[in-house]
């Protein structure tokens, strides 16, 4: 069975020859630089300097050899900047920085830094004047778009992968907001100036709706999946109301979502940390195929409860295991009966892609990867 008959299978509720496995398919089931790194050189293969398709995470695109290795069944593709901006990354005191295609500033300390942290925000004012001058980058832009459709074309007809597509150029129709106002005053702006925190969120769906017209365009025939994050949800409950989700972005999503349906049969990935159980039954709702990363670590994210409640409705992506203390603090053996576990909870029926809970960090060790990778190779078959 090839990788994307595997794929489909599993995206379709049914079971294949295994369960199929995703590692660098998208910028959230990837794996950071430093780990990526160590673990070739753990696999045996030759040291390379990776590309860095995710700047703001520090991930690398996943090499050839390293997907063989490791029997991956994806490959993304992912569309690109706008021709108005250019990566510049600057020096000032410890931190490197460069300012986002929104005008966002970002940050990393150069010793010993992983991520670049939103630090500086364009959009200071929740006014509706502030809002008609902030500058959008244009969703039309050519640029973001070229070449996607050969690149499309090759990857389906030369390779066996499930292509993976993404076309988002920020965060979701919540997250995207908390880049360019900041976390705290987004918040703030959602229960005190709702009218501010509507257009602001309406602005990035009419910028969504296009880009991902566009992109689907291009390669809508090619992918099996596409991706859309939005993290409406933090470690021990949402991080908003689920009657503020459904009253103030359901909507939004939903015309996104349809829009997306209207131009491609690719299933729609939602990736969402943390405590998602509540809005669950909403994303099927609005034609969700997809959900990541299963923070099976979050509050009310136990993987038994979810595939009974909601397997048949939705396919689990991630999950496979905990990457908060068993991945990069546990031993060997926590590592498979972690990995077993998840196997038997979430893998019975399909509706089951593994990949650990978002993306493996700097300092796993390595023992540990192959560890997982090893027991769902083993245990992971049907």
């Amino acid at each position: 069975m090839t990788s994307r008959e595997r794929i489909r299978k599993a995206l379709n509720h049914k079971e294949a020859d295994r369960v199929p496995v995703d590692l660098g398919g998208s910028i959230v089931s990837s794996i950071t630089k430093n780990a990526y790194t160590d673990l070739r050189k753990r696999l045996g293969l030759p040291a390379t300097e990776p590309e860095i398709i995710d700047i703001v995470q520090q991930l690398p695109r996943v090499e050839e050899d390293f997907r063989k290795a490791l029997k991956i069944d994806t490959v993304p593709l992912a569309a690109g900047a706008g021709s108005a901006w250019e990566l510049k990354i600057q020096e000032e005191g410890d931190y490197l920085f460069f300012y986002d295609e929104w005008g966002s500033r970002l940050r990393m300390p150069r010793e010993g830094g992983h991520y670049f942290d939103w630090w500086e925000y364009p959009l200071k004012e929740s006014t509706m004047d502030a809002l008609r001058r902030f500058k959008w980058p244009d969703p039309d832009d050519p640029a973001r778009y070229a070449g996607l459709k050969d690149k499309a074309g090759q990857l389906y007809e030369d390779t066996d992968y499930a292509i993976v597509g993404s076309a988002l150029s920020g965060g979701g129709i919540f997250e995207q907001p908390e880049r360019v106002r900041g976390s705290v005053e987004f918040l703030m702006d959602l229960v005190s100036n709702e009218k501010f925190a509507d257009g602001l969120m309406q602005g990035f769906t009419d910028f969504y709706v296009t880009e991902y017209g566009h992109f689907l365009d291009e390669v809508g025939d090619y992918i099996e999946v596409i991706v859309y994050w939005n993290d409406v949800a933090g470690q021990n409950a949402p991080l908003i109301s689920p009657e503020l989700y459904r009253r103030l972005i359901k909507p939004k999503e939903e015309r996104l979502f349809s829009s997306i349906k209207k131009k491609t049969d690719a299933k729609i990935f939602y990736h969402l940390c943390g405590a998602a159980y509540e809005f669950i039954p909403d994303l099927i709702e609005i034609g969700v195929d997809i959900l990541n990363p299963v923070q099976v670590s979050a509050a009310g994210m136990d993987t038994g409860r979810l595939k009974r409640e909601f397997g048949k409705d939705i396919v689990f992506w991630g999950g496979g295991c905990d990457t908060q203390r068993i991945l990069p603090f546990g031993t060997v053996d926590e590592v498979k009966d972690e990995v077993r576990r998840r196997i038997d909870d979430l893998a019975p029926g399909g509706g089951f892609v593994f990949h650990t809970v978002h993306n493996i960090q700097d300092g796993v060790p390595t023992e540990n990867i192959m560890a997982m990778f090893e027991t769902i190779w083993e245990y992971g078959r049907y």
